[in-house]
């Protein structure tokens, strides 16, 4: 729309009381679900195991 009808638009909605509601967003957030394999693989439970070996080479456990 051009600028001069939006600004008509504004005075003809103020004159006569009428009021324009926004959408409403959903503030609520959405809860993210994480399987047993995801969980686990962020606590590094899938990872190999090293010890200090002797001379202090690691090695796989």
């Amino acid at each position: 729309m051009s600028e001069q009808l939006n600004q008509q638009l504004k005075l003809f909605k103020k004159k006569h009381g009428i009021k324009t509601h926004s959408p409403k967003r959903n503030k609520m957030r959405k809860t993210e679900e994480f399987s047993e394999n995801d969980i686990e693989s962020l606590m590094g439970m899938n990872h190999p195991i090293y010890k200090r070996g002797r001379g202090g080479a690691y090695k796989q456990n």
